[in-house]
């Protein structure tokens, strides 16, 4: 009788036991292997250069003024970041402590945003592999120097630089995620250019 009536673990395994792949017309299979060949002819390569800017071109002059503008924000956004923790200083003891590690933590945010800025304008003139080994080789000396500061904060000026060090630093996310906000707050009190 078993042989006859499996059961649910014999009808499980009969039903799964052969390639699900033999049940198709073979018509449905092709033209899923159209479609997908199709998506993918008509998808871009993302080494392919697709817009070329001309040297010299007006629009040339505009992409570099908007992102010159851009790291402006990002400058700003960083400044007033860092100034939204000094308040806490007055937490910590002792006060200027803190608020040397804010300002040195300051400084090394604007650093690495105008080395970032330097080299994302240089990779983009290299060819992908040249670019590839100059951005990772740019983003080691970014992390030694960060940590190399953090390391000399909190040997020489302790846990409170430190900290301070390490607030102030860490406003280069905010400041890009907020860069919108921050260019229409320094349009407001500085005007166009600062």
């Amino acid at each position: 009788m078993s042989r006859r009536y499996p059961g649910l673990g014999g009808m499980m395994k009969e039903m799964f036991k052969d390639n699900p792949e033999e049940y198709r017309k073979p018509e449905d299979i092709d033209a899923e292997i159209a479609s997908e060949e199709a998506a993918l002819a008509d998808e871009e390569d993302p080494d392919k250069v697709v817009d070329v800017i001309p040297v010299g071109s007006e629009r040339e002059k505009e992409e570099l003024l908007n992102a010159e503008e851009t790291l402006r924000d990002l400058r700003f956004g960083i400044v007033v970041l860092s100034a939204v923790f000094l308040p806490i200083m007055f937490l910590v003891d002792p006060h200027w402590r803190f608020a040397a590690g804010i300002a040195i933590g300051c400084v090394l945010a604007l650093f690495l945003i105008q080395k970032i800025y330097q080299s994302v304008s240089v990779a983009v003139m290299l060819d992908p592999a040249g670019a590839s080994r100059y951005a990772r080789k740019q983003v080691l000396i970014r992390y030694f120097i960060t940590f190399a500061v953090l390391a000399a904060t909190m040997y020489f000026g302790g846990l409170g630089m430190g900290a301070g060090t390490i607030l102030a630093a860490f406003t280069i996310k905010p400041a890009a995620y907020f860069q919108p906000w921050f260019r229409k707050l320094r349009r407001r009190f500085f005007g166009v250019r600062v």
